[in-house]
């Protein structure tokens, strides 16, 4: 996707529409295409109106979990006795994914709009924008709207002069990957290593502060105010047929592809026509291999299961994988997936947290073992051992990172073993595996 933002004829343009748009970077151009009108808007509404606007939408989170946008926010307590909080997920540190930081880059004020509306949804006068310690154009246009925002008084103690308080601040991480897990990025803000919490308590009842907490992705809160200004109805009419998945999803395309980017498409596209149509294929000369279609979280599938594959969460699943965060990783016929594999469990190994032994010990032996593979060091026993590894540390742990690393591992050996067992025998990759 180049810049200036030129959509594909058949991309579905909302949260992308001023992407390489300076103009849209400041108050009076983002006012000028109609921002902050449905935060005007939105303080009009009762809170219930506001969350079940959201609940007909069908909108669920974009970071990855999946999970209904409005039912999270009912889960806020009606009665404000302690203090609510909104934390923004903008630690995008999933590799594969690189979406949330064009929605900072570009429209800064669309994310301060939907954070405003979803802190007044649930009751929240604080809310903590948490953006990855690395990004620095982000985090400074992020801050000088933030300013702004401010200077205009659209938010503060008095927002957009409608009485409500509703503060925003910006939090700089460190650069951990752990810290995209809600409940380390809570203890994070708090000043607290970034160890992710066990659950219950959840943190609608018990977040940061130990108070009623919602945490929402960047992509999903940058949505709220399209659903605010054209009703819910509106939103839900997007699902290509599946209403369980709503509205238009940004997919990171990346790897060994012709025109890696970012793409808006409808849910429900197919991902064989995101990957050719609007991707532009496999480089010259090359042919699919596989697609991690989720950011490096979930299972690999192979170019047979991509063909017929449609992009949302139910049909990720029947595809044996997931949607995720939505980084489409692409691996052609020159990838080695076994490198690979110990590249993304290195990474994992080097981003735990280490509280849980599983993860800990379980992603650190697994890089181990595949770098005794591709040194040529490997035995055939070393595939099993690798699943049995893989079986311990999923469902284990207090969060789901280590489940990350065998979702990697697992899928790689079942659709490519061939290329594990090609190491084990000659010591070295063979071309034909």
């Amino acid at each position: 996707m180049g810049y200036p933002h030129q959509p594909h004829p058949r991309e579905t343009v909302i949260l992308s529409k001023y992407f390489g748009d300076p103009e849209a970077r400041g108050y009076a151009g983002w006012a000028k295409r109609g921002g902050y009108a449905a935060l005007e808007r939105a303080l009009g509404m009762s809170r219930e109106e506001l969350v079940n606007e959201v609940k007909a939408s069908g909108l669920r989170g974009r970071g990855g979990a999946g999970f209904p946008c409005g039912l999270k926010w009912s889960f806020m307590p009606k009665e404000v006795t302690k203090p609510h909080y909104l934390c923004v997920n903008a630690d995008e540190s999933e590799p594969g994914t690189f979406k949330d930081r064009e929605i900072m880059r570009w429209t800064p004020h669309a994310l301060i709009e939907g954070s405003a509306i979803a802190a007044y949804a649930i009751g929240a006068e604080t809310t903590y924008i948490y953006i990855r310690g690395e990004f620095t154009e982000p985090l400074a246009v992020m801050e000088k709207a933030l300013a702004e925002a401010y200077a205009k008084g659209v938010v503060g103690p008095n927002a957009m002069g409608k009485g409500k308080t509703i503060n925003l601040y910006i939090h700089r991480g460190a650069g951990a990957y752990i810290c995209g897990e809600e409940t380390a990025l809570m203890n994070s803000i708090e000043g607290k290593r970034g160890n992710p919490r066990i659950k219950p308590p959840f943190p609608a009842a018990s977040g940061v502060f130990a108070s009623p907490t919602t945490i929402n992705n960047v992509e999903t809160l940058s949505a709220v105010p399209h659903i605010v200004n054209n009703g819910g109805a509106w939103y839900a009419k997007m699902s290509r047929g599946n209403p369980k998945s709503t509205g238009t999803k940004l997919l990171s395309v990346c790897g060994t592809i012709a025109r890696p980017g970012n793409y808006e498409v409808e849910m429900g596209f197919p991902l064989k026509d995101l990957l050719y149509d609007l991707a532009g294929g496999p480089l010259p000369g090359r042919k699919l291999k596989g697609v991690i279609p989720g950011g490096s979280s979930v299972p690999i599938i192979t170019a047979e299961e991509a063909d017929g594959a449609v992009l949302d969460y139910e049909g990720m699943v029947a595809a044996g994988t997931m949607l995720g965060s939505g980084g489409v990783i692409v691996y052609d016929d020159s990838v080695d997936v076994v490198y690979q594999s110990m590249r993304l469990a290195a990474f994992y190994a080097h981003e735990s947290c280490a509280q849980c032994t599983q993860c800990r010990e379980g992603t650190a032996w697994t890089t181990k073992i595949l770098q005794r593979m591709l040194a040529g060091q490997g035995k055939m026993e070393d595939l099993d051992l690798l699943l049995d590894l893989s079986e311990q540390m999923t469902g284990r742990t207090i969060c789901v990172l280590s489940d990350s690393c065998a979702a990697v591992i697992v899928s790689a050996i079942k659709k490519f073993r061939p290329e594990f067992e090609a190491y084990i025998r000659s010591g070295r990759r063979v071309a034909s595996a």
